[in-house]
């Protein structure tokens, strides 16, 4: 699937079941209602190691898994697919399926994704020379993060979350400025969205 090496291939199914009973200590039953009410089934679809694809380890990555999760509806919680990124205690690149369409999911930081898109628009690329770096490019092809000159990954996915705070303040100021109806508040509206625009052109 997506293109990863055959050797890499398990297909080992994880049951709702076993992270219930593993995680009881941090699954509320108002949790395990609404992780069941999104995911139907999870199978570990790829194991990505020095053993299966004779790419080096690094100290903090032994192994890199695909795990492919069945949705029963497209609008999921993203707090499901962090709360499964974070007990599963592995680098997991998350594969959510729906219907005919899939989008891949990865947690570094903060929960990234991918656009929705068919099976055949998606080709996942082993490149590195250690899973360390296998690892990092697959949160820019997920997230389609671009890394800047003298920034490290997780320096500019810190940056993207800033853009995208700062066009969500721009966009809810232009909207609240184009309601209101006193002349000095749209005023100062206008100059704080001028000002978040110059700070958001500052950091392209």
């Amino acid at each position: 699937m997506f293109d990863l090496p055959k050797t890499s291939e398990i297909r080992k199914p994880l049951h709702k079941k076993l992270i219930y009973e593993k995680y009881a200590a941090e699954l509320s039953e108002n949790k395990k209602d609404k992780f069941d009410a999104d995911i139907s089934r999870m199978i570990i679809t790829n194991e990505i190691s020095e053993a299966s694809v004779n790419i080096k380890a690094t100290e903090e990555i032994s192994a890199i898994f695909v795990l492919q999760v069945e949705l029963k509806r497209k609008e999921y919680d993203d707090k499901n697919i962090i709360m499964i990124s974070k007990l599963f205690g592995q680098k997991l690149l998350i594969v959510l399926h729906y219907e005919n369409a899939y989008q891949l999911a990865i947690y570094e930081t903060r929960l990234l994704k991918s656009d929705w898109k068919n099976e055949e628009e998606i080709s996942l690329r082993l490149n590195g020379l250690d899973l360390g770096s296998v690892w990092d490019n697959f949160v820019t092809q997920v997230s389609g993060i671009n890394v800047q000159v003298g920034n490290t990954l997780v320096e500019q996915i810190n940056v993207e979350a800033e853009k995208e705070k700062l066009r969500k303040q721009i966009a809810d100021l232009e909207l609240k400025a184009r309601k209101e109806v006193q002349s000095k508040k749209k005023f100062e509206m206008v100059q704080r969205v001028n000002l978040y625009k110059e700070r958001l052109k500052d950091m392209q």
